[in-house]
């Protein structure tokens, strides 16, 4: 008889109704989901296509000497090849400023001459007969 006793009482625990207190908020159901959350910002440093580019030489995509250079190092060929089309867009557009920097210009494409990608090559050689 006392186990039939112990089963009886934990089954009444299960379907207890809970008294509510004066003056207390009503507890959360023991399934409930915590549907709160929080928004955080995303900080982005400085962006090329944001930076304000009216005083340094750029081509006609704003891109500037500089940043066509570091796209040769670029590992994907699409890129170096529409950075040696850009190089060749400053060329026409700044002749001066692309003479001043030769050494650098001529250091960065010699690189392509040897480039896995037909397409760059290709590319690079007509900026070279140009």
């Amino acid at each position: 008889m006392p186990r039939s006793s112990k089963k009886k009482q934990k089954k009444a625990e299960d379907f207890k109704k809970v008294k509510l207190k004066v003056g207390k908020k009503k507890a959360p159901a023991a399934n409930a989901t915590d549907t709160s959350f929080t928004a955080r910002a995303i900080v982005v440093g400085v962006q090329s296509i944001s930076a304000d580019k009216s005083a340094q030489l750029t081509n006609s995509h704003n891109h500037t000497l500089k940043e066509l250079l570091a796209q040769m190092r670029h590992y994907s060929a699409p890129t170096r090849k529409d950075s040696v089309v850009g190089l060749g867009d400053f060329a026409a557009l700044h002749p001066a400023a692309l003479r001043a920097e030769l050494g650098a210009v001529i250091s960065a494409t010699v690189r392509l001459v040897v480039d896995s990608e037909p397409g760059v090559r290709r590319q690079l050689l007509r900026l070279y007969g140009t």
